[in-house]
């Protein structure tokens, strides 16, 4: 284990951490790892922080697909994006034990810059980040590549559906079933790596606890928020994402 001795004060740092990134989690669908990966990161290695995030991912992401599964029927226009997804995730993890994840985050806050950009300058023709034909597999080859690698992949999973004239509710689905379903490839490959070891699935689900918890919270803000107002929160968190995956390239 290569967690450093935890005072108080860090401690609730780390859980205050993980309980805003669930809130936003249950509100938007993204946000958890945001938060939580850096969070565990400030204690820890990366690697154990990825790890450590899994299970309250895959818990998150769980209840908000159940909580939202009126919706499923949307699921069969992005199978290849999934299925590619899925294989990605595999080959991901077992790539967080020799990969530097510093070029990876390079390839993920450009994409979103750009993203971005042409949102703000509604230049939304570029469909690329859609997915059509061939580049829908690409892109979710990417996500869950980088998803087993560095425990994040909203920075192409939120783009991909973004812009699809979706409700809140329906996005919020769409965006955690991919990321369960990376997830679960994820935690497959950590335990045949021995990334998941005892005590460190002990850890994860603890963290599990606060998860959950605010993730609920999050759903029920959710219920209640305007289209406009989902908006503004999932663009705030994009560029919460663009920020600091510069921070920590550099």
């Amino acid at each position: 284990m290569d967690l450093m001795p935890l005072n108080a004060g860090l401690l609730v740092a780390v859980l205050a951490a993980i309980s805003i990134g669930a809130l936003l989690k249950g509100m938007t669908g993204l946000g958890l790892p945001l938060f939580g990966v850096p969070a565990l990161a400030a204690i820890t290695s990366v690697e154990e922080a990825v790890i450590l995030m899994i299970i309250p991912g895959i818990g998150a992401n769980l209840w908000m697909v159940v909580n939202h599964r009126r919706y499923k029927s949307l699921l069969k226009e992005h199978i290849p994006f999934l299925v590619s997804g899925f294989v990605g995730g595999l080959a991901g993890t077992a790539l967080l034990l020799v990969l530097d994840d510093r070029w990876l985050k390079l390839i993920l806050a450009t994409w979103l810059a750009l993203y971005l950009v042409q949102y703000f300058l509604r230049k939304n023709s570029l469909r690329i980040f859609h997915g059509h034909g061939v580049s829908t597999s690409f892109l979710g080859a990417a996500a869950g590549t980088i998803q087993g690698a560095t425990g994040i992949s909203a920075q192409i999973v939120a783009p991909y559906y973004h812009g699809r004239s979706l409700t809140p509710a329906a996005y919020a689905f769409l965006v955690t079933f991919s990321f369960l379903l990376f997830a679960s490839a994820q935690i497959g490959a950590a335990f045949t790596t021995e990334l998941l070891t005892p005590a460190r699935l002990q850890l994860s689900l603890a963290a599990l606890v606060p998860t959950l918890i605010f993730t609920r919270v999050g759903i029920n803000f959710a219920n209640v928020i305007s289209h406009d107002v989902f908006n503004k929160v999932l663009l705030v968190t994009f560029c919460l994402m663009e920020i600091k995956l510069i921070a920590d390239i550099l």
